[in-house]
């Protein structure tokens, strides 16, 4: 037998060999094939709780948008690579978005920040309250070309509402990648359930927040109420006692009050305080904490303020209720709308909080005994008048 007839012969019993070992490892490999499938479900499907549960327990924390916003970033950038994320919110007037948080926008877009609703796709977007997807913006509608400033660059470009159960949209998330269709179907409804995730967590947050202005806001003033001032100063006095920081308290009262309340009625009275408490919060710091003690009295709490500054802020306030315009001010006693102050600080007048209140309310009493529109200030033993 030559050696060509022996090799085929050789060839031919490896390829039979090779066939039944193919045959034999089939339901091995398809058993691997339909494991590898049963392993991406599982990844696709423990990312997507993992995101959801993430974005949810910022509820647990601080009911804090930014905090949550903070997340919601940083889970995109690591598991949703794109050259560009954005998201939006509406604004309270609800004719615009304003830009909250993203990454990759070109500066003069990051600086510009607010997008009319009817003037790009983030709008439609949230009117049809679904998603929207442009596999190149190069090549699509015209209405379709924005993509965060970019407007030559092709690449594919997603926008997705975040809108929650009972249809209140909260604002957009938008992604773009240079390259076009670069999201698959299931990026693509993974992000969809992400958005409305986020949607009813946003509008929890809405709640709360609202729930909680309401709880702790004077209706009728719009600043702090009573309740929400004991709180604060309760937590105020012990930081200042703690670390010997300086500590004021305002007591001011509108002058002759009940008698334009009986000359012009409850509703103009009303006016009048509004505006007062008004011009009072123009006049103090964002750390100052102002509230509507009761009826026509309100408390101003200024932290690291000491009694000499105090004294200082308390005239401030008194001259600006006096230069300010009211309403039928001109009946009043002393021909316009004045106000009676009375001054206390920590620890120069009293170490607790008691004590502090109950100095500054003499300091008013002072004020006003000695003809009002003027700031009483409490020291020492004595009680001396501005």
């Amino acid at each position: 037998m030559g050696r060509s007839t022996l090799t085929r012969k050789r060839g031919v019993v490896k390829n039979r060999q090779g066939d039944r070992l193919g045959k034999a490892l089939q339901p091995h490999l398809a058993f691997s094939r339909e494991m590898a499938k049963l392993s991406h479900k599982t990844n696709t499907l423990f990312l997507e709780y993992y995101i959801r549960f993430k974005i949810l327990s910022t509820l647990s924390e601080q009911m804090d948008i930014d905090r949550t916003l903070a997340v919601v970033k940083k889970l995109i950038r690591k598991n949703f690579p794109a050259d560009q994320y954005s998201l939006l919110l509406i604004a309270d007037s609800g004719g615009e978005l304003i830009l909250r948080s993203h990454f990759g926008l070109p500066r003069r877009e990051a600086e510009n920040g607010r997008y009319a609703l009817d003037e790009n796709v983030f709008g439609e977007a949230l009117k049809r309250g679904q998603y929207i997807y442009v596999p190149d913006v190069k090549t699509a509608a015209a209405r379709y070309d924005y993509h965060a400033g970019n407007h030559v660059l092709k690449g594919a470009f997603l926008s997705l509402p975040l809108t929650a159960k009972n249809g209140r949209a909260a604002g957009v998330i938008n992604l773009f990648r240079r390259r076009p269709n670069s999201f698959s179907a299931k990026e693509i409804d993974l992000l969809r359930k992400i958005a409305g995730q986020l949607g009813e967590v946003l509008a929890t947050i809405a709640v709360y927040h609202q729930t909680r202005e309401l709880s702790i806001t004077d209706e009728l003033t719009k600043v702090f109420n009573r309740r929400y001032f004991n709180q604060r100063f309760e937590r105020e006095m012990q930081r200042a006692q703690r670390y010997r920081r300086p500590l004021s308290l305002i007591m001011l009262d509108i002058d002759h009050f009940k008698i334009f309340n009986d000359t012009h009625g409850h509703l103009w009275g009303d006016a009048v305080l509004k505006q007062a408490a008004q011009t009072l919060e123009e006049n103090l710091r964002r750390a100052d904490i102002l509230a509507r003690f009761g009826g026509e009295e309100f408390v101003i709490l200024l932290p690291e303020i000491d009694k000499a500054h105090g004294r200082q802020v308390a005239e401030k306030l008194r001259r600006a209720i006096e230069n300010a315009t009211f309403p039928k001010a001109e009946t009043q006693p002393l021909g316009r709308l004045t106000v009676s102050l009375g001054l206390a600080a920590f620890p120069e007048d009293a170490e607790g909080a008691a004590d502090l209140i109950h100095f500054a309310d003499q300091g008013l009493y002072l004020a006003k005994s000695r003809g009002r529109n003027r700031v009483g200030v409490y020291q020492d033993a004595e009680e001396k008048i501005l």
